[in-house]
């Protein structure tokens, strides 16, 4: 018996007409971007076919609308997010309380601390985070471990002095010291928990800047843990501080190793329109195409807008009002609220929009990263830098 075998495209003009398959054959069946596990054949899932105008219809449709870029990676279920922070004293009990509830509902629920104050206990399931100070050092010793530094220019300049991580020397320093943290991350965190850094004050870095930080450090971690002094089976990550623009960039150009576990801005305000500020719309928009956790900061100290009450100027600082309002806009997984900006200790953490985990498998590696050396980690333990 003699087979006919025809080819997807001479089948489709038997089925569906010849000029339709011509179409068909040029053009992507879909628009949005496409993983590559998709069926191979998507049309012949449809139950019912249409007639060829509906079709035509269909088709034009489709290649008029621009269909928003988004990271093909974002997959799973969407889940609700839980930040407990303080990085100037103990976590707030509440926040504490917070944290333990969403995991036990079985959120996503992450601890961001500063090692230099005790790091509570946590439940099973809770991420760790433990801060750095990153671009700057603190004045005295921790400074002079660093071929120079410059005076902030801002209210924390009694404390603390910039430094470049730009420079190579300067920045091998500040990765042991990641690591250094990481360790003890490792030893805290309860089994199966995520562990990462909290790196502060790089705003002065662009995306080629930001990009050789953390690549350095993940190289090192891997390091780490094939000298044993990390778990080989512990996730290890970083979080993304302010310099949304320049973030946003490097995940562009697909320069990270791995992108952050989640992004925060500081100082984030709403309008009396009830618009975010340009700064906190661009990590808004690292959330919508990225599938991260972005996580506003506010302060009640912070001058949201103006508005004239008896002929005069009265400013509106942040409210926690304000602050709930700006959890539920879109793209936002939560927003925290401090009274002052002088203590980081959030007393409200109001959630917001649930996320998609990423597929561990889609991770943006460098071109450049495959040809760099690991950074060697000794294998005693330094001073702790915080």
């Amino acid at each position: 018996m003699w087979k006919l075998v025809l080819g997807g495209a001479a089948f489709a003009a038997l089925t569906i007409g010849s000029a339709a398959a011509a179409d068909k054959a040029v053009r992507p069946m879909r628009q949005a971007p496409q993983a590559v596990f998709g069926q191979p054949f998507p049309w012949f899932a449809e139950p019912a076919r249409p007639s060829m105008r509906a079709r035509a219809r269909k088709a034009r449709a489709a290649r008029s609308v621009r269909t928003p870029a988004v990271d093909p990676c974002i997959v799973g279920q969407p889940k609700k997010q839980y930040w407990a922070t303080s990085l100037s004293r103990a976590v707030d009990r509440g926040l504490l309380q917070g944290l333990q509830d969403a995991v036990a509902r079985g959120e996503t629920g992450w601890l961001d601390v500063n090692p230099r104050s005790s790091v509570p206990a946590m439940a099973p399931g809770t991420n760790l985070i433990l801060y750095h100070v990153g671009g700057n050092c603190y004045t005295g010793s921790d400074c002079n471990r660093f071929p120079s530094s410059k005076p902030t220019g801002d209210r924390w300049g009694n404390e603390e002095r910039e430094i470049d991580l730009n420079d190579p020397q300067v920045r091998r320093v500040v990765v042991e010291d990641l690591v250094n943290l990481m360790r003890q991350a490792d030893a805290l965190a309860p089994t199966g928990a995520t562990v990462g850094v909290h790196l502060d004050n790089v705003h002065n870095l662009d995306a080629d800047g930001l990009a050789r930080v953390f690549n350095d450090y993940l190289r090192a971690v891997d390091e780490a843990k094939q000298q044993g002094l990390i778990s080989s089976a512990r996730t290890v990550g970083y979080i993304a501080k302010n310099n949304p623009d320049a973030f946003r960039k490097v995940l562009d150009r697909k320069l990270l190793k791995a992108a952050p576990l989640y992004q925060i801005n500081e100082n984030a305000t709403l309008s009396q329109a009830g618009k975010l500020d340009d700064v906190s719309r661009a990590a808004q928009d690292i959330g919508r195409r990225y599938g991260i956790p972005v996580f506003l900061k506010t302060f009640g100290t912070d001058v949201a807008y103006t508005i004239q009450k008896d002929s005069q100027d009265v400013d509106v600082t942040v409210s926690q009002e304000m602050t709930q309002q700006m959890a539920q806009l879109p793209n936002i997984a939560g927003a925290a609220w401090s009274p002052d900006e002088a203590q980081y200790q959030p007393t409200l953490f109001a959630q917001g929009s649930p996320v998609r985990t990423r597929s561990g498998s889609c991770e943006k590696v460098a071109a450049s990263d495959r040809s760099k050396p690991a950074t060697r980690i000794a294998t005693r333990v330094s001073r702790p830098r915080l």
